[in-house]
């Protein structure tokens, strides 16, 4: 007969231990920059954005007790991208009138004579509104918010190869779109 002999291992419960979870107001202080940044970027209205951003940080208080452990800027980058996304399918179903004589042109065109970096950011906004949102989410997690691949893909809920095919075709539309920009550098 053979004997079996049990070893038992002493484990230390503060390394088994998870990291705490953050609470929502750290989540709140630390995200909400890059959050209202990542939405701006892509609604371009700041008051829409600011809108937004609550939605968002609404949308992941809700979420906050069922929500995984690990990827938690990829996670409210995702919940952001979607809330952005929903209000710009719904702008688009809605049509804007202007109140009264050149209300259409309150956004000023890109011209020499203003300051530099005034043109330069003009430019680069007229140039990420001829991205799809998809595009622009990528290109901006990417190039703005130093995202990687594999974060953006899980943020926005695609696999690598698109996410890398996405940034392609939004770097080849943003270049022609900043090239063919008038008066602008």
């Amino acid at each position: 007969m053979q004997r079996v002999v049990a070893s038992v291992a002493v484990v230390d419960n503060r390394t088994q231990e998870a990291p705490p979870r953050p609470s929502f107001d750290q989540l709140f202080a630390r995200y909400h920059g890059p959050i209202y940044r990542h939405i701006l970027g892509l609604v371009g209205d700041p008051a829409q954005a600011e809108d937004l951003t609550q939605d968002t940080f609404l949308k992941a208080y809700k979420a906050l007790p069922g929500a995984r452990e690990g990827a938690v800027a990829a996670w409210l980058h995702r919940i952001a991208t979607n809330t952005a996304r929903d209000a710009l399918r719904h702008r688009r179903r809605l049509t804007w009138l202007p109140f009264g004589p050149g209300d259409a042109e309150r956004v000023p065109a890109c011209e020499g004579d203003l300051p530099t970096g005034l043109a330069t950011r003009e430019a680069v906004r007229q140039a990420l509104a001829w991205l799809t949102p998809m595009q622009r989410a990528c290109l901006l997690l990417r190039a703005r918010d130093g995202l990687s691949i594999d974060e953006i893909a899980r943020a926005l809920g695609l696999s690598t190869g698109n996410v890398k095919m996405t940034l392609y075709r939004a770097k080849e539309r943003f270049r022609a779109a900043y090239a063919d920009h008038p008066a602008c550098p």
